[in-house]
């Protein structure tokens, strides 16, 4: 799989994001404004090693692995050299929030099913008194 090239500020908004930590309380913990964090976001503000360093532990994890940061990793859970990696980046709330979403979809999905079924009995019905 290519490795996807992303600069520091967006690889701090994809992990803020799946840890679902707002902008506003990642600043609050850094102890600067949320404007000022969003430029960092965005790329528009520089990032010393003290300040990524902060926003590393801010995120629970070391600043190698904030620098390191590969999306695909999320996805297979191993390193670029394919060493099974244990850190897991989804919190146990989004993944939870997640899973919520994907059961209450499953229902909405037979709910659909069975009100299609019956929508094609009345066509069904329609057809049939027509035809007569």
């Amino acid at each position: 799989m290519p490795e996807i090239k992303l600069n520091l500020g967006s690889k701090i908004k994809m992990l803020r994001e799946m840890r679902g930590i707002s902008q506003e309380a990642l600043a609050f913990d850094l102890g600067i404004s949320q404007q000022a964090f969003q430029q960092i976001e965005a790329g528009k503000t520089k990032v010393d090693l003290n300040r990524a360093d902060a926003i590393a532990r801010s995120l629970s994890m070391d600043l190698k692995s904030l620098l390191a940061f590969q999306p695909a990793n999320v996805l297979t859970n191993c390193t670029q050299s394919g060493v099974y990696n244990t850190n897991n980046f989804l919190n146990e709330k989004l993944l939870a929030s997640l899973e919520g979403q994907i059961a209450a979809m499953r229902a909405d999905i037979v709910f659909l099913q069975q009100q299609n079924m019956k929508l094609l009995e009345v066509i069904g019905r329609d057809k049939k008194s027509s035809a007569t």
